[in-house]
């Protein structure tokens, strides 16, 4: 193959024929730098009478080959520039769920606006994201990128929209805590149980069951704190029958995959039972009641704020407000009661959320509020 004439790199393939005058003439494309050029014999130059022998590029293909090696240059530089904004942000400590979403926000955003002008990002942003808190990622995302460039802007201010969160019946989580595969359903109880996110579920071990306590050790994750987490013994028997051929307790899947597969046997479910309740579901829902069967036990926010792991009491607040909207023109003071007689029963009504309330002999009076 001959050299590119541009950077001189042996690396060229053919690349299709055009014609001159009746003639074919072979033409090549550079891989390193991208220039298309023609493979010109030695006597291109010898002319017959007011005619050359080999005619080289007409100015618009020259012009169109200039074009297509500035379009290539770009984008390499582009690309580079996204992998050093990745570094960057690796070196800053940021999580790998984080580096993805602000690459992938600065990414869409240089597709629809020009990245070194601010205003023009602003205006991708005000018109093609809906969503508030949409906007307000790619805002943040972008103001991440502009002080890894080194640049500045005036930040627009999109305040984070509340939305209202569904919450089930205890009917309807029964259904989706008990369909797919086994591990989808101990991944569904798990979930229900601890109230933990999907993130710090996936990242449990072995090492974190404290199998004589009936806990769970919850490792902290980018926006929460560590914290131990009681789970009842069936929950704990079925974490322990999933294979151990692994660190984790649960597979570890591509990001997004296990709320997807969810999502669609929501779908489904909800067809079967023709309840589209049911497809409002999401592995998230589990962490939001949780939240609330908390509240609705103990009405101690500062116990919930520790269960879900948050690190500001506002944030525990939210579900507060929830629980007032979920229990109104309702008796939340309805309990049930059971009774234990040795001391292997008081230890699982313990770890089970029961309270004490009275004694008599060796049967111990237990109470606990209607789930919501």
């Amino acid at each position: 193959m001959p050299k590119c004439p541009e950077c001189g790199s042996s690396k060229t393939w053919k690349n299709g024929l055009r014609y001159q005058n009746n003639e074919a003439i072979q033409t090549y494309r550079c891989k390193i730098c991208g220039y298309r050029f023609s493979e010109t014999p030695n006597n291109a130059t010898e002319q017959t009478g007011s005619r050359q022998i080999c005619v080289p590029l007409t100015e618009g293909m020259k012009n169109l080959t200039k074009v297509e090696i500035e379009q290539n240059r770009q984008r390499r530089t582009h690309e580079s520039n996204l992998i050093n904004f990745s570094w960057y942000l690796k070196k800053l400590g940021r999580s790998e769920a984080t580096i993805k979403t602000y690459t992938n926000y600065v990414k869409n955003i240089s597709k629809l606006g020009e990245l070194n002008d601010p205003e023009s990002v602003k205006g991708v942003i005000a018109t093609h994201y809906t969503d508030k808190n949409t906007q307000r990622m790619a805002c943040c995302s972008y103001d991440a990128y502009l002080k890894y460039v080194g640049g500045q802007w005036e930040k627009p201010s999109y305040r984070p929209e509340h939305k209202t969160v569904f919450i089930p019946s205890e009917k309807e989580l029964y259904l989706a805590t008990n369909t797919g595969h086994k591990e989808s359903v101990v991944y569904s109880k798990f979930l229900y149980e601890t109230g933990a996110r999907t993130n710090e579920a996936q990242r449990v071990e072995l090492t974190d069951l404290d199998i004589e306590r009936n806990k769970v050790t919850i490792k902290a994750s980018k926006n929460g704190d560590s914290r131990i987490i009681p789970i009842s013994k069936n929950l704990m028997d079925l974490l322990l029958s999933l294979p151990k051929d692994k660190e984790t307790v649960f597979t570890e899947r591509p990001r997004n995959s296990r709320s997807s597969a969810f999502h669609n046997r929501m779908l489904r479910l909800s067809k079967i039972h023709d309840n589209p309740r049911l497809a409002k579901i999401h592995l998230h829902t589990f962490r939001h009641c949780k939240a609330l069967r908390e509240y609705h036990k103990t009405r101690d926010i500062l116990h919930v704020m520790t269960i879900l792991g948050h690190r500001k009491i506002d944030t525990t607040y939210r579900y507060v407000r929830l629980y007032n909207q979920v229990y109104k023109n309702e008796n939340p003071d309805q309990f049930v009661t059971k009774i234990a007689s040795n001391q292997e029963e008081r230890f699982e009504l313990f770890n089970n959320g029961w309270s004490k309330v009275g004694e008599d002999g060796n049967d111990w009076y237990f109470r606990k509020p209607k789930d919501c």
